[in-house]
C-alpha cells in the first residue's frame, strides 16, 4: 500500500503582537532557538533555520519556552497558565511533567542554574507569579510586592540565589531565597517594566520598559547604580526585551522606536545602532537574542532578522514567513516555487530551500482566501472583495484589480478566463474586465473550471453542486447533483474525466461525463478542507479538520483502507497540491508551510 511521509518543513514564524515582548529564548550549547506560535513550540537552528523541530502538544496557544542550562528539558507555557516540561533528547519530547502554575497567560519563565527550580509569572487570578521545584511542581517560596500583572522574572545564575521581577505597578521586584520571600522593590520606571535580566555571571541587572528606559542594578542588593539609567533614556519608544552579549560587556536592546541598540554595560556608552525603519509599525522591534556570534531580533511581523556588526546599517538575514493561519495555497506551472496567502498578504517559496520573500506592490488590504496561477499572472482573492493580479516573475502586484459584488471564496483560470465563485454571485473576467455576473440560488464555496474550458462545477451551501456551461464569458446552469452536505470543495482531475467532491466529511469521486458517482466514503472525521489530483490524474489527496491527510488511490473503490497521515498535529491544512507524482504540499492554520512524500 503506499505511504505519505513528512519530507520537509517552513516553519512559521513567531507570534508577534503589536505593544508586547516576543519571548524568543538560546541553547546551552549555542545551537537552537526556541520561540512559540499558537499551540506550537519551534526549535530551529541558529545556523540553517531550515533545521525545524515543533512541539505541539500544549492544549492552548504557547507563550514562552526555555531550555534547561541542563540541555535535557525544555519548560513552555500557555495562555492557561500551565507548564509543560519535557525532554528535547528524543525526538517524541516525552513528557516530563505538567503543572497548573498560575490562573491566566504566563508572561515570561526562567530556570534556576542547577536545572531544579523555575519561576514563572503572568496574569493569574490568585496570584501573579510562581517558582517551584520542577520535579514535584511544589512551591519554593513566593513572589510578592507587585500590585499588578508580573511581566517578567530572572533568575540570578550564580550564589546568593536572587530572582527579579518586573511589573505593570512600574516596579522591579527582588526576592532572596530558596524559599524565596520578597526583599525590596525599586521604582525608576515611570511606566510598565516589560523586561528585567541578570547577566551571566549575576553581577548585573538590567530592566527595560515602556517608557523607553534602560536601568542598571547591583545583581545581589538590586541597589540602583551610579548612574542608574543608561542612555537617558536607551529608547524614544517602550523598551520589549534586553540580551547580554556572552561575555557580559554588552547589552542587546530592542524599542517600538524601531531600533535595536547596543550598549556598553559598564559605562553605558552607545556602541551599536540598528534602524529598522522609520514609517511602517511593522518594523516595531519586539524581541531579541545574542547567543554566540550572532545577534538576532523580533519585528512586528514575526520576521526573525539576523544582525551583523560589520554592517549595521543592512541585515545579514531576513527570514518571513507566516505567523498567522494559511488560507490560499498554489504553486507555478513549473512547480518550483509555492505560493501562499494569509493575513500577511502573499509570499513565494522555493519549493527545495524554502527561501522565500513578500509579493511587493499594493495587494489585498485583507485575508487571502484563493489563488491560481495562469502563464505568469497569479490570480488571487481575498476577504477585501477584490480579485487581484499580481506577476510571478517580477514577484509583485502588476495593479490590475476588479471589485466584486460579494465576498469571493474560490477562484480559478483558464487561458486567460477568470471565475470567482463568492457568497451571493459567480463572476466571469477576462483580465481586469468584467465579462459577467450572475446571482446564485445558495451560497457558492467552492469551484472548477473542466480542463476544456467550457465547463465550470460549483459547490454550494445548501448540498448541490451545479454544474455550468460557459461560453462567450457567460454561465449557463447544465445540471444539478445532490450531495450530502455543504459541498466545500470540488477539483476536476486534469485529464477532465472526473470529479472530486467533498461534501462536509463525505469524498465522493464523480465522471466529468455524466456526474455519476463513482466512488464514495467518510474516511475523514471532520470537515473536508481541501482536495487536489495528481498530476496524472490517477489519484487525489483530501486534507480536513481533523489533521489528516488521506490519500485516495483508486477512484473507483468506495470500501478500502486509504493511506493517511497526521500533517498538522493539533491543527489542520487549509490548502494543499501536488509539487510532482510524489509530492504534496500544504499550507496550515498552524501557518506552517509542509511537503509530503506519497509513494507509488
Amino acid at each position: 500500500m503506499p505511504t505519505i511521509t513528512p519530507k520537509r518543513t517552513f516553519a512559521a514564524l513567531p507570534s508577534a503582537e503589536r505593544g508586547k515582548p516576543v519571548r524568543i529564548s538560546g541553547d546551552p550549547k549555542g545551537e537552537n532557538f526556541l520561540y512559540c506560535n499558537g499551540q506550537s513550540v519551534f526549535i530551529r537552528n541558529m545556523q540553517d533555520p531550515s533545521k525545524v523541530d515543533i512541539y505541539t502538544e500544549h492544549a492552548k496557544p504557547t507563550t514562552v519556552a526555555r531550555y534547561s542550562p541542563s540541555r535535557f528539558y525544555i519548560a513552555s507555557t500557555d495562555i492557561a497558565g500551565k507548564v509543560r516540561i519535557w525532554d528535547t533528547v528524543n525526538p517524541e519530547h516525552i513528557l516530563k511533567a505538567e503543572y497548573p502554575a498560575l490562573g491566566g497567560a504566563i508572561t515570561d519563565l526562567d530556570w534556576s542554574n542547577d536545572s531544579q527550580r523555575i519561576a514563572l509569572c503572568g496574569n493569574g487570578r490568585e496570584r501573579f507569579a510562581h517558582v517551584f521545584s520542577m520535579d514535584t511542581g511544589t512551591s519554593v517560596g513566593t513572589i510578592e510586592g507587585h500590585s499588578k500583572s508580573i511581566n517578567t522574572v530572572s533568575y540570578r545564575p550564580t550564589r546568593p540565589f536572587r530572582i527579579v521581577s518586573a511589573s505593570e505597578d512600574c516596579t522591579v521586584g527582588f526576592h532572596e531565597g530558596p524559599p524565596f520571600k520578597f526583599k525590596r522593590t525599586q521604582k525608576f520606571h515611570t511606566n510598565f517594566v516589560n523586561v528585567a535580566r541578570f547577566s551571566k555571571n549575576g553581577e548585573v541587572v538590567l530592566s527595560g520598559g515602556a517608557d523607553g528606559k534602560l536601568v542598571k542594578y547591583d545583581g545581589k542588593t538590586l541597589d540602583e547604580s551610579d548612574p542608574p539609567e543608561i542612555g537617558s533614556p536607551a529608547h524614544k519608544g517602550g523598551i520589549y526585551e534586553i540580551c547580554f552579549s556572552p561575555d557580559d560587556k554588552q547589552v542587546l536592546t530592542v524599542s517600538g522606536d524601531k531600533t535595536a541598540k547596543i550598549f556598553d554595560v559598564e559605562s553605558g556608552s552607545l556602541v551599536q545602532d540598528f534602524v529598522m525603519g522609520s514609517k511602517d509599525w511593522h518594523d516595531m522591534q519586539l524581541g531579541c537574542l545574542w547567543q554566540g556570534g550572532e545577534i538576532i531580533t523580533i519585528n512586528a511581523r514575526g520576521h526573525i532578522i539576523y544582525h551583523s556588526l560589520e554592517t549595521p546599517q543592512q541585515p545579514k538575514r531576513v527570514i518571513k514567513g507566516h505567523m498567522k493561519p494559511i488560507t490560499a495555497l498554489t504553486v507555478s506551472a513549473d512547480k518550483t516555487t509555492v505560493f501562499t496567502g494569509g493575513q500577511e498578504g502573499i509570499i513565494w517559496w522555493d519549493a527545495t530551500t524554502g527561501n522565500n520573500d513578500q509579493f511587493t506592490g499594493t495587494g489585498h488590504t485583507n485575508e487571502v482566501t484563493d489563488m491560481v496561477v495562469d502563464g505568469d499572472n497569479l490570480i488571487s482573492v481575498g476577504m477585501d472583495d477584490f480579485v487581484r493580479f499580481s506577476s510571478i516573475s517580477n514577484r509583485q502586484f502588476t495593479g490590475g484589480e476588479v471589485k466584486l459584488d460579494s465576498q469571493p471564496k474560490s477562484v480559478d483560470c483558464h487561458n486567460g478566463v477568470v471565475v470567482v465563485a463568492s457568497v451571493q454571485h459567480l463572476t466571469v473576467l477576462d483580465g481586469n474586465r468584467k465579462l459577467s455576473t450572475m446571482p446564485v440560488k445558495s451560497e457558492a464555496l467552492s469551484l472548477s473550471i473542466h480542463p476544456g474550458g467550457c465547463t465550470v462545477a460549483v459547490g454550494h451551501k445548501d448540498s448541490k453542486v451545479r454544474v455550468y456551461s460557459l461560453q462567450n464569458g457567460t454561465l449557463t446552469e447544465q445540471r444539478t447533483v445532490e450531495m450530502q452536505g455543504e459541498v466545500n470543495v470540488v477539483a476536476y482531475s486534469p485529464d477532465g474525466a472526473y470529479l472530486a467532491v467533498a461534501a462536509d466529511r463525505r469524498v465522493s469521486a464523480l465522471s466529468a461525463t455524466d456526474y455519476k458517482e463513482l466512488s464514495k466514503a467518510e474516511p475523514h472525521t471532520a470537515r473536508v478542507r481541501c482536495v487536489a489530483w495528481s498530476p496524472d490524474s490517477s489519484r487525489f489527496v483530501t486534507a480536513a479538520l481533523d489533521s489528516k491527510i488521506i490519500l485516495w488511490d483508486d477512484v473507483n473503490e468506495s470500501y478500502k483502507e486509504r493511506p493517511s497521515i497526521k500533517a498538522h498535529t493539533m491543527s489542520h491544512a487549509n490548502k494543499i497540491a501536488w509539487l510532482d507524482a510524489n509530492t504534496v504540499v500544504t499550507g496550515g492554520q498552524d501557518a506552517n508551510v509542509k511537503q509530503f512524500t506519497v509513494s507509488d
